[in-house]
């Protein structure tokens, strides 16, 4: 999420144990035997917005205004994403706790989590033909470089941002481990060493009280009158630094560490999991570089730089989003999508690498950006939040991005069988086929107001590009892939591009060659 509103502001041991976690569970996925196709009749399409802001924190528009239009543009569910803590600040040495420069944006901090949920729940009554879902957007850490005094000063990562689903109580929103979200922050040693200013009380008292005795009154008067400067000093100094300690909890990664790495965002995606909510990388490609003004000490830089090495760094998130209004390349074959597919066929990430896509919305004349021009559509068993973030655990779905304002691109339909004949298997399943058999990959694509239009598809397995085609809307297209690697898992999915009409991608289809039985 890049907003005007929102711009101004790695573990070792969690990544080994997540890494031993995964290729249990991964190899566990795979020997349980085939994800046959869920029967297409239990299954139906849904259209969601993803990534949505109301006035509940950075957007302009309320949440049934929102649901007007999302009914209006044949949206039929909003994934909902207002900001938990947009609350920065910068201390200056030596007293960080006093000296500094505090700002804060409307966020969930100040409205509520109660309020927002209710919210929610009053405004689905309201509108029951679009589902509304209440979601965070976090940026768990950022942290600064540089300084005030050499005029170089940089906040980093403010705009590193993860989608959370699936929380429905205050009380696990108010521990998630995010700077700017006092709630979570813990009494610890380095924390509590802010009382420390204290003991100087006992120095203090006794230079104020001291009546030893001296041979001439002058110096003894003298002598008094220095202690109980030094006294006062002390006293004062005590109370300076106990206030500069206040309100002495901190949060587990310092604004001021440059060397946390992914550590932050491990730590704050293995909290939501905890709680049994959803984690989605959000716009792991986007930037943020611009600079605000320090009246007196120049200009600060306010820089996110594109991270898709977050993808790979952590573990745990459920997707990521692929598709939106900006330059990407870890979706192109052999990218880091694919990568992160490679990991899971080979048992070494737990989790489906789902993509979504992503609309980042908060206003209609925000970056251009209308509701319905970046869409994800799912296949849910039925109309509901839980249905919704289930397929989005599973990896059924496509996104799509419209170029023109009146149509986008359609996947009416996607499988993947054996030759012979076997069940047809759909995004996010697995198919098992026997060694030596060919796939046969169907699709049929078209655009939301029925007319021809030109597009290219390209259907990529694990990585490559196996098949090209040219074409016109509707198209039905089918593709038997006879070289189907025996020696390993694979992954097939769609990639369809047309020039003034958008772009559409699929999330993977999986197949595994097993060996034949033996005759008994």
């Amino acid at each position: 999420m890049v907003t005007p509103r929102s711009r101004m502001w790695e573990s070792r041991v969690l990544m080994r144990n997540a890494v031993l976690t995964a290729c249990i569970a991964g190899g566990l996925a795979w020997a349980a035997g085939t994800t046959q196709a869920a029967n297409e009749q239990t299954l139906m399409p849904l259209v969601t917005a993803i990534h949505v802001h109301s006035t509940t924190s950075t957007g302009t528009l309320d949440l049934d205004a929102l649901a007007e239009r999302a009914e209006h543009l044949g949206i039929e569910a909003l994934l909902l994403s207002e900001n938990l803590a947009l609350q920065y600040e910068y201390g200056l040495q030596p007293l960080r706790g006093i000296l500094k420069i505090s700002l804060s944006f409307p966020s969930l901090i100040s409205y509520g989590m109660k309020r927002y949920l209710k919210d929610v729940h009053d405004a689905q009554a309201r509108h029951p033909r679009v589902l509304l879902i209440p979601g965070l957007e976090v940026a768990p850490h950022y942290y600064w470089t540089g300084s005030l005094w050499t005029r170089d000063l940089t906040m980093h990562d403010a705009q590193k941002n993860l989608l959370v689903f699936g929380l429905h109580e205050s009380e696990d929103v108010a521990g998630l481990p995010a700077l700017g979200n006092s709630s979570s922050y813990r009494y610890s040693p380095s924390a509590l060493s802010g009382l420390l200013p204290a003991l100087l009380v006992l120095p203090a008292m006794k230079g104020w009280y001291d009546r030893r005795r001296s041979s001439r009154m002058i110096d003894r008067s003298g002598r008094r009158r220095r202690r109980r400067i030094g006294a006062i000093v002390l006293a004062m100094s005590g109370v300076v630094l106990l206030f500069n300690g206040w309100p002495y909890s901190s949060s587990q990664f310092s604004p001021y560490d440059a060397a946390a790495g992914y550590q932050p965002y491990q730590t704050f995606i293995d909290a939501v999991n905890r709680r049994n909510g959803l984690v989605i990388w959000s716009l792991p490609e986007a930037r943020d570089f611009h600079t605000v003004s320090a009246k007196g000490f120049g200009a600060v830089t306010i820089r996110t730089d594109s991270h898709p090495d977050a993808l790979v760094s952590t573990a745990g998130y459920a997707g990521f989003g692929g598709l939106y209004q900006e330059a990407r390349q870890a979706t192109l074959p052999g990218g880091t999508w694919d990568q992160l597919i490679d990991q899971f066929v080979r048992g070494t990430r737990a989790l489906r690498p789902s993509m979504i896509g992503e609309i980042a919305f908060h206003s209609p004349d925000h970056a251009g950006k209308e509701l319905d021009q970046v869409l994800t559509v799912l296949w849910v068993r039925e109309r509901t939040e839980a249905a919704v973030l289930e397929a989005v655990r599973n990896a059924r779905g496509y996104a799509v991005e419209r170029y023109h304002p009146d149509f986008r691109f359609v996947l009416e339909t996607i499988s993947l069988q054996s030759v012979d004949g076997s069940p047809r298997s759909m995004m996010g399943d697995k198919l098992l086929i026997g060694k030596g058999q060919a796939v046969k990959v169907e699709a049929k694509i078209s655009t939301t107001d029925r007319h021809p239009h030109k597009l290219t598809m390209r259907l990529i397995r694990s990585g490559r590009v196996i098949d090209r085609l040219d074409g016109t809307t509707p198209l039905d297209y089918e593709f038997v892939d006879h070289a189907v690697p025996s020696d390993a898992r694979s992954a097939y999915r769609l990639e369809v591009t047309g020039g003034q009409t958008g772009e559409l991608l699929t999330n993977p289809i999986y197949v595994e060659v097993t060996a034949p039985k033996r005759p008994s």
